[in-house]
């Protein structure tokens, strides 16, 4: 039987050996990061007289040679090329798929397969206060990646989640993958109106599935800003609760696109939050006028209802999410709004 001396000093031992791991895993860091580098790529835009015009970064995501990257990375170009870890150019053939509204963008490149290295990628979602990295694509003469660690997920209605990291970053990151401790993608660093750093769980960035693609020069809208970009736009302010300066985003968007029922949802969910619940049910009822199965709109638009203590209404739109309710299995949202009338 073991006594009660030998207890404590394995209780000891078993500490220390995690303190050693702990730091060892510190140490491999970079090693880790350095690891990924041959992965991840620079994409260089040019205008048609050749010229240089912007540059991001981006990953490799098939061993065919497609890269994912931000989509405001490369609008305007006329002709885009891939700049690898040892310094190669290949041109970008076609766009093959994109998120308007996450800004991410899927491009085939021309390039030999030998020269494609595909990350490991892990979709599930990071824990907070898990270490992390940026890896920015190779410039001319450096390579850059900047540590930190997950501060925050969080939960954007009608967008979907974002990660919010503690970390130095700067527009050379637009693009670039976030990475964990163990060199697997969990992550896309988007850089969103010159000035945010949206973070999206790389979960996104796969479900881009390539389609027939076409020509940079045939891409539709690339010199115009389109309502999914301001949408976009307007999430920062929405997650660091600037409601005031969201709406108005919001509401560009809506002149671009009047039947944008995902930014009236944002409308109206800015104005809840600022105490404006008639305005906030104007906006929930116009995106359900445009999308009548938008389970989250009217979950919203019954929790308003209930800050104006109107409760028959609040059941009304009760009974819409019952009916609705197979088709959003995440959550049981008819549940909740019920809960909260009872």
């Amino acid at each position: 039987m073991m006594t009660h001396r030998f207890l404590v000093l394995l209780i000891i031992l078993l500490f220390c050996s995690a303190g050693v791991l702990s730091s060892m895993a510190q140490e491999n860091f970079p090693t880790i990061a350095k690891r990924i580098e041959p992965s991840v790529v620079t994409v260089l835009v040019y205008d048609k007289e050749g010229r240089e015009i912007g540059q991001g970064s981006g990953f490799f995501v098939s061993k065919e040679g497609d890269v994912i990257t931000s989509r405001e990375a490369i609008k305007g170009a006329d002709h885009a090329d891939v700049r690898t870890a040892d310094r190669m150019l290949y041109p970008v053939k076609k766009v093959l798929a994109e998120d308007k509204e996450a800004n991410l963008i899927r491009v085939s490149a021309e390039i030999p397969l030998d020269a494609v290295h595909v990350p490991p990628i892990n979709v599930a979602l990071p824990q907070v206060g898990e270490r992390v990295a940026a890896i920015a694509g190779p410039s001319r003469v450096t390579k850059q990646v900047s540590y930190g660690i997950v501060s925050a997920i969080l939960e954007i209605p009608a967008f979907g989640k974002l990660l919010q990291i503690i970390a130095r970053l700067s527009p050379s990151y637009n693009g670039s993958p976030l990475i964990n401790i163990k060199g697997e993608v969990i992550g896309v660093v988007i850089l969103v109106r010159g000035q945010f750093f949206n973070i999206l769980p790389v979960q996104r960035a796969v479900k881009l599935t390539p389609g027939k693609g076409k020509a940079l020069s045939e891409w539709e809208e690339k010199r115009e800003q389109t309502a999914e970009e301001l949408y976009s736009g307007g999430l920062p302010y929405l997650w660091r609760e600037d409601y005031e300066k969201a709406l108005r985003i919001f509401h560009e968007a809506v002149k671009k696109d009047p039947r944008y029922a995902n930014a009236y949802f944002q409308i109206g969910y800015c104005n809840a939050q600022l105490g404006r619940y008639q305005d906030a049910l104007e906006a929930y009822k116009q995106a359900i006028r445009i999308n009548p199965d938008f389970v989250i709109a009217h979950f919203y638009l019954g929790l308003t209802y209930l800050e104006l203590r109107d409760t028959d209404s609040a059941l009304k739109e009760y009974k819409i999410l019952k009916e609705l309710g197979m088709r959003e299995p995440d959550r049981d949202y008819a549940g909740d709004l019920l809960n909260m009338i009872e």
